[in-house]
């Protein structure tokens, strides 16, 4: 049984160190300098001590960013926007300013459905905090920054069931903000490690990119993701307006404002023999 049980061990063992050889190692070595409202450091703690609660953010911050780069130091960013020289001008010169940006948003809901043994539906409803996360590192001309916009996000602790009843996880506005905002910056910490690099090279090469701060690749690859969709677009919105009898598949078109909404589209149509790309 011992035998079996060391056998065990080393297995996982072995499999953890495989799986964190897919990591990268970090290789930047940044002074992050982060810009959040007053509102962010006075929920860190009950107390709502900005000072404290920067303290408090600052040591979150620097726990989940080593894992992408080398924090040397965390500072909070000025209060007037500058340019990269204006930060390199505050940091050592073998150093590299990382801005991290992080903004409030609202609030939301979410719904938890649940089902008892005798089929029986009902719904949980809990509070979400709206997080807005952007990242900045220089470009390699250093006259501007190269960004990263991760978009508004949604964050909250969910529902749970006892019985016939259904709780809210957290119930604390100021815990569920000072959640929602870890949440945000632990995530972008994260490899997205579902991204089969065999299967979808591009994808993962862009998302190693991101992950190791070399933000000006992943801009130029959203460029050229977004010229060839904005190609097609304009291929089959030629193609409706040739013929009278297909403008109406503009309307359906023009129902989406977003980009890989519209390329879905006309997936679909060509799917369909709707429509023939040239």
């Amino acid at each position: 049984m011992k035998k079996l049980f060391l056998l065990f061990c080393f297995i996982m063992l072995a499999f953890n160190t495989v799986y964190a050889a897919t990591i990268p190692e970090p290789t930047k070595k940044v002074v992050l300098f982060y810009r959040v409202p007053d509102t962010i450091l006075q929920c860190q703690n009950a107390d709502e001590d900005i000072v404290a609660g920067a303290a408090e953010l600052e040591k979150e911050l620097k726990n989940h960013y080593s894992k992408r780069f080398i924090v040397q130091e965390i500072r909070k960013a000025p209060e007037e926007k500058m340019l990269p020289d204006g930060y390199k001008a505050l940091i050592k010169p073998n150093q590299i300013p990382l801005i991290v940006t992080i903004d409030l948003e609202g609030q939301g809901s979410n719904v938890d459905y649940y089902q008892n043994a005798f089929g029986a539906k009902s719904a949980g409803v809990s509070q979400t905090v709206n997080v807005h996360l952007v990242e900045a590192l220089p470009a390699s001309n250093n006259n501007s920054f190269a960004w990263i916009d991760y978009g508004v996000q949604a964050y909250g602790a969910g529902t749970f069931a006892i019985g016939r009843d259904i709780f809210a996880a957290q119930t604390d506005p100021r815990k569920n903000v000072k959640n929602a905002v870890r949440g945000c910056f632990r995530d972008a910490c994260k490899l997205n490690e579902s991204i089969n690099k065999y299967a979808n090279p591009a994808a993962y090469e862009k998302e190693v990119n991101r992950f190791t701060g070399n933000f000006e690749a992943v801009v130029a690859a959203d460029q050229k993701t977004n010229s060839v969709a904005l190609g097609k677009i304009k291929k089959f919105e030629d193609w409706c307006k040739a013929d009278k009898m297909r403008e109406s598949y503009l309307i359906g078109l023009n129902g989406f404002t977003n980009i890989n909404q519209k390329i879905i589209f006309i997936d679909q149509m060509i799917k369909m023999g709707v429509y023939k790309e040239n």
